[in-house]
C-alpha cells in the first residue's frame, strides 16, 4: 500500500482555513467527492463524522486521522490538508493539529483499514516527513514526499 499511489493532486488542500476539525472533515469530504470510490458521498460524510465524534483522531506532533469504514465508499478514498492554523483533534499530546489525512474505507475491508491507518501513523512519526509536508509549496510535493515509503 503506496500511500504516494492513493493520493491525488486534486484531494490535497494546502493552508486550508477552519474554525474547527468538523469545518476540516467537511472540506476535505467535497474535496473527495468526485473520487471514483465514492458511491454515497453523504454516507461517507456522516460516517466520519460519527467516528470523530465517538473516538477523536488527533495523534501526536500536529497529526491528525480523520477516518471511517463506511458504506459510503467502495474502494479507499484518501485527502490530505495541511492547515493554514493548526485545529484541536483531540491530540493525544493534546496539541492542535496542522496535518490532517482524512480516508474512507468500505466498511468489510477490515484488514486495508488497519493498514492504512498503521502505515500513515508510523510514517508521519519521522519529523523530515512532517517538515516536507509543512513546507510543501505545491500538491505535487506532498506525493512526492511519500516516494519510496
Amino acid at each position: 500500500m503506496k500511500i504516494d499511489q492513493l493520493l491525488k493532486t486534486e484531494r490535497i488542500a494546502l493552508d486550508l482555513t477552519a474554525q474547527d476539525k468538523f469545518e476540516v472533515i467537511d472540506k476535505l469530504a467535497e474535496s473527495m467527492s468526485g473520487a471514483p470510490e465514492i458511491s454515497d458521498f453523504e454516507q461517507m460524510r456522516r460516517d466520519i463524522i460519527e467516528r470523530e465524534e465517538e473516538m477523536p483522531t488527533g495523534l501526536e506532533n500536529g497529526v491528525a486521522i480523520p477516518h471511517a469504514r463506511t458504506s459510503g465508499v467502495d474502494g479507499l478514498v484518501l485527502a490530505f490538508a495541511r492547515l493554514k492554523e493548526p485545529v484541536d483533534f483531540g491530540g493525544i499530546d493534546h496539541q492542535p493539529a496542522q496535518l490532517i489525512f482524512q480516508f474512507g474505507v468500505p466498511i468489510n475491508q477490515v484488514s486495508v483499514y488497519l493498514k492504512i491507518l498503521a502505515k500513515l501513523s508510523r510514517l508521519l512519526k519521522s519529523p523530515d516527513l512532517r517538515e516536507r509536508l509543512l513546507n510543501a509549496a505545491a500538491p505535487q510535493e506532498i506525493i512526492d514526499a511519500f516516494a519510496g515509503k
